[in-house]
């Protein structure tokens, strides 16, 4: 039997995902992946998402990415920390079923911000948008569109919430349907997970609380010591942290999308935020 132990850290973009990556790089025996073979992945996985393939697809796919890679892994750990994998625990915990997962949250305020002003044309951008619901109104007469991880973020389907609003949203909008919607499918997929195998944490109490970075640690049976507190300190990929606060139409916007799922997970949307690091 192969040795190796994935771990699976979940969340959406904008959470932190490549800032463990880049802690777990710095340890011995981790075999640390940042979107391992993303677009693909991540492609599959929205479809699954939306009803558009099915276990079968999804399973031969890691079969092909995951499964060979940690067939060939001499470490003890192997991590693929991605926001493409939230829509597929269930058949990753099926294909995996001693994998670990941690799902990793973040202030949505932050996250939707982050995208918002940061990367317009990554996510949910208004030509891709258009694309796809062409595609999906009539699949059989339209390409299919390639698997760029522009086109490919959930709509919601059949008798799902903001089914009827969605094709009114506009970027902001379904940016903050896009994180509750990541969020709350990792939440109900890990019901059935075993508890030890499975932990939530808020990327805020990582960078900040040695308690919780200690838990985050523990799942690679490494023990906490304060270099690891001192690489988190600042993200690796922001070079001048700015903050781009809600407009009030806004702030009202992503408390009637995202509102429930913050209080879900904690957070209380009452307090306006700041980006600190």
């Amino acid at each position: 039997m192969n040795p190796t132990t994935p771990v699976f850290i979940l969340g959406s973009g904008r959470s932190g995902t490549f800032q463990m990556i880049k802690l777990l790089e710095a340890i011995n025996n981790i075999e640390a992946h940042h979107e391992y073979l993303f677009e693909n992945i991540l492609k599959t996985s929205v479809l699954y998402r939306m009803g558009m393939a099915d276990k079968k697809d999804v399973k031969s796919l890691l079969n092909s990415t995951h499964a060979a890679a940690l067939h060939y892994s001499n470490a003890i750990y192997w991590v693929d920390s991605s926001n493409a994998l939230p829509w597929i625990v269930e058949p990753l915990h099926e294909l995996f079923p001693h994998a670990r997962f941690i799902h990793l949250l973040r202030d949505g305020r932050k996250v939707v911000s982050s995208f918002y002003n940061k990367f317009v044309k990554v996510i949910y951008d208004d030509h891709s948008v258009d694309i796809v619901k062409a595609w999906l109104a009539d699949p059989a007469r339209k390409v299919e569109p390639p698997a760029e991880k522009k086109y490919w973020r959930p709509f919601p389907i059949k008798d799902e919430r903001f089914v009827a609003e969605f094709s009114a949203f506009d970027r902001f909008q379904r940016l903050c349907y896009y994180w509750q919607d990541c969020n709350l499918w990792i939440k109900d997929a890990l019901n059935h997970v075993p508890v030890n195998q499975k932990i939530t944490l808020h990327l805020e109490d990582v960078v900040s609380k040695p308690d919780v970075l200690e838990q985050f640690l523990a799942v690679f049976e490494v023990t906490y010591d304060e270099r690891f507190m001192d690489l988190l300190k600042r993200p690796v990929n922001v070079h001048i942290p700015k903050n781009f606060p809600f407009t009030a139409t806004q702030y009202a916007q992503f408390n009637a999308i995202a509102g429930n799922a913050m209080q879900v997970f904690g957070y209380d949307t009452r307090e306006e935020y700041q980006v600190e690091y």
